[in-house]
């Protein structure tokens, strides 16, 4: 694996949740999107790095979907995953970011949308087009599919036959698709979600995950055929 290290400060403190100018009438961004609001920061620089690796080492591969795992909750998975999506998207990768998180979702604090979405919750569990799933052009080249309500059920969801089928639409229409999962210790979702993509990156927080854990994790992802492509080290 390939470890990445990003120091997310003050992003993750309630601060973050404030509001930067929105780059469309239609959503508000937080600052924690950092690759948006703080392009010059080194965050958004280590963030720059995970994305030549991802590029050269898994798109450049014919690989074009990528699940964001972590062991334990407030880590940094979706800070990661939000932060990927966007900057794949700057260097003109048509990406879809997923908050496949059901149980927690966090996506809609750090993009937020105008209306709340139906997201996936709902939309798997009846006979919806996938294509209507999509917010398309968030910002240009980025579409986003938002969790929606959380959901009791979101095992029986992910594991469903219309999951797959959500991610088979993605894979052909997206060049690069950029899942964000729930924690592994709360659910087996991201081992699930993991096990259709084929394709993990795992996140670690400094001071709040131990390297047991990521091995763990590290394993029962190859266990289930999944690929580890690389790691993250978000730390304050």
């Amino acid at each position: 694996m390939t470890d990445t290290t990003i120091s997310m400060r003050d992003f993750l403190s309630p601060h973050a949740e404030q509001t930067a100018t929105p780059a469309t009438q239609n959503f508000g961004f937080s600052s924690s999107l950092v690759t948006l609001t703080h392009p010059t920061s080194p965050e958004a620089e280590a963030i720059r790095g995970l994305r030549s690796h991802i590029v050269t080492q898994h798109l450049n591969m014919g690989r074009r979907a990528l699940a964001v795992c972590g062991a334990s909750v407030g880590i940094g998975t979706t800070f990661t995953a939000a932060n990927l999506a966007v900057a794949l998207s700057q260097i003109g990768v048509n990406t879809l970011l997923v908050d496949a998180n059901l149980q927690q979702p966090g996506l809609e604090r750090m993009i937020r949308p105008q209306r709340p979405p139906a997201g996936l919750v709902r939309k798997l569990a009846d006979d919806t087009p996938y294509d209507e799933f999509v917010d398309a052009r968030v910002l240009p080249n980025l579409s986003v599919i938002y969790a929606g309500s959380p959901a009791a059920n979101s095992m029986e969801l992910l594991a469903s036959d219309r999951f797959k089928g959500l991610m088979d639409f993605c894979l052909r229409n997206f060049e690069a698709t950029i899942v964000d999962t729930p924690p592994s210790n709360r659910s087996h979702g991201a081992k699930q979600i993991s096990s259709v993509i084929g394709y993990s990156l795992i996140v670690a927080g400094k001071g709040k995950t131990f390297v047991k854990d990521v091995r763990t994790l590290a394993n029962q992802l190859t266990s289930d055929g999944v690929r580890v492509v690389g790691s993250v080290l978000c730390g304050a």
